[in-house]
């Protein structure tokens, strides 16, 4: 796998883990208790934010780790002569167009 593919996957994480993140802080209630589903232990909702930050932390560090805090990768993106990507740019559009069937309400047969 390139370095650029390798940031990418880590930079699409953090976003995924962001938006799910925003998602739960805006659906679920304050006073809720959350279900871990690998353990079976009930946490609250500020337990499981922090949880998720931490994680969010972890891949950041794994960033920082494959870019050696950003010095192995100057001008990686910004490069004049990078011509873009078409594999990259599949990889993507595939995965924009599967989470948005998969998130898409089913239609209502009876209305057929």
């Amino acid at each position: 796998m390139s370095l650029a593919r390798e940031i990418n996957d880590k930079l699409d994480q953090i976003i995924a883990l962001k938006q799910e993140l925003s998602a739960m802080e805006s659906e679920v209630p304050k006073d809720a208790l959350l279900t871990n589903h690998q353990t079976g232990d009930q946490m609250s909702i500020d337990d499981a934010i922090d949880i998720a930050y931490s994680v969010i932390n972890k891949v950041k560090t794994e960033l920082g780790e494959i870019t050696n805090n950003g010095q192995n990768v100057k001008d990686i993106f910004t490069n004049k002569y990078y011509i873009n990507d078409m594999m990259e740019d599949k990889r993507v559009s595939e995965l924009e167009m599967y989470s948005k069937l998969n998130q898409s309400k089913p239609n209502d047969i009876s209305s057929n």
